[in-house]
């Protein structure tokens, strides 16, 4: 099944409420909760709603937003690159409950041969939060200590080899499989064993196993300096236009040119919901298959019942997440999607205002691009992504 432009009606949706979800998007830049927004949804592979509201950035030259611009989809890049790895797995490359040290044996500090690479998948490797206090103490004393990392490797990026060296031995707060704690250097190290196992880089390894089999002609690693006009912008003082240690500013060419497998995704609404349906087909778009349906089906699955979650400021007594994806379970997370989704519902975030959702038992896929301007004391995204799930999912009318 591919992607095509359609009626409600004929996905089995109704039309009135579709349109209303458009009219509150509109809604929402007029009154300026967000100055950008893009959104496209599909269900059983009609494209129902594909729109761009607002301005492609800030100042009053600034063009109105196309339906192509390029959003930083930052986290999003997670499940792009568990796509990755779990092609190296089909490939018998990668093993999955082999340890992280046979494919990275830089990887060291106490337990270190404990972590799997199923751990760094579903972030249960004892990493934790990129911006905690363990990460800036770790890298203080390094540097006090003089250290300096070795020459970079032909083929790796000077910034991820820089990271990477700074924590191969980075501190962990918890044994392998003991809690979820989403951490972003789970998946740097997932992407450095895709560009070690493959011999190719992120970007290339992407369009060549992702991007280009499925069409997702505006989806990049590395955005080229003749696409960077796309890329969507943001005032000054909002969230994530302060670079922060080991995070460029969001939109920056600097940003646009690491090809980060924890934040380095750039895309639009349309290609992600092409990603998802593909996804929602068991791995496959049309004659391009990228996955096999055994592969998909252990991304959608739960690999970890019964482990508690700390998920950036916040705590969940089920984590519930598959390889790559969020996997919708009766805990709720405030802000963080709606009430109408079905349990199963496969998802990720990204920082600073982007979403996307697949929902099997709706047949749906939606992707919702926002530019937050405001973040709580606990750090989440004061986003109106579950609004407008809701009025989604509300439309299906079968």
């Amino acid at each position: 099944m591919q992607l095509r432009d359609g009626t409600p009606d004929e996905a089995g949706m109704l039309h009135d409420r579709v349109a209303h979800a458009r009219d509150l998007c509109a809604r929402w830049v007029k009154e300026g909760h967000t100055p950008t927004l893009g959104v496209c949804v599909a269900r059983r592979g009609v494209i129902v709603l594909h729109e761009a509201f607002g301005i492609l950035g800030p100042g009053p030259d600034s063009p109105p937003l196309a339906r192509n611009a390029l959003f930083q989809a930052s986290s999003i890049a997670k499940p792009i690159v568990a796509t990755l790895v779990m092609q190296l797995v089909e490939d018998g490359l990668l093993g999955l409950n082999r340890p992280v040290v046979d494919y990275l044996p830089e990887v060291s500090g106490e337990g270190a041969e404990e972590i799997l690479v199923h751990h760094l998948l579903t972030h249960t490797s004892g990493y934790s939060f990129d911006l905690d206090p363990p990460w800036g103490e770790h890298i203080r004393k390094k540097l006090q200590a003089g250290f300096e990392p070795p020459p970079c490797p032909e083929g790796l990026h000077p910034f991820i080899h820089k990271k990477l060296s700074r924590f191969w031995d980075a501190p962990r707060v918890a044994r392998a499989g003991e809690v979820m704690i989403y951490s972003g250097h789970n998946y740097e190290l997932l992407g450095e064993i895709v560009r070690r196992l493959s011999g190719r880089g992120l970007e290339q390894r992407a369009r060549e196993r992702v991007f280009d089999p499925l069409g997702m002609r505006d989806s990049y690693f590395v955005v080229p300096a003749s696409e960077s006009r796309r890329v969507v912008q943001r005032a000054p003082g909002l969230p994530f236009t302060d670079p922060v240690p080991g995070f460029p500013r969001m939109g920056s060419r600097e940003s646009q040119e690491i090809p980060s497998a924890n934040f380095g995704l750039l895309t639009t609404p349309l290609d992600l919901t092409v990603f998802g349906q593909a996804i929602l087909n068991g791995g496959r778009t049309g004659d391009a298959r990228i996955l096999s349906p055994a592969a998909v089906a252990a991304m959608a699955r739960n690999q970890i019942p019964g482990v508690q979650a700390r998920y950036v400021k916040h705590a969940a007594t089920d984590a519930s997440w598959g390889y790559g994806f969020a996997i919708a379970s009766p805990a709720k997370w405030k802000y963080y999607d709606g009430s109408f989704q079905s349990l199963g519902t496969l998802s990720h975030s990204g920082g600073g205002g982007a979403m996307f959702w697949i929902d099997p038992e709706h047949e749906l896929v939606g992707v919702y691009f926002e530019v937050i301007t405001r973040l709580s004391a606990a750090l989440d995204q004061l986003w109106n992504f579950d609004l407008f799930q809701n009025v989604i999912t509300a439309a299906v009318d079968d």
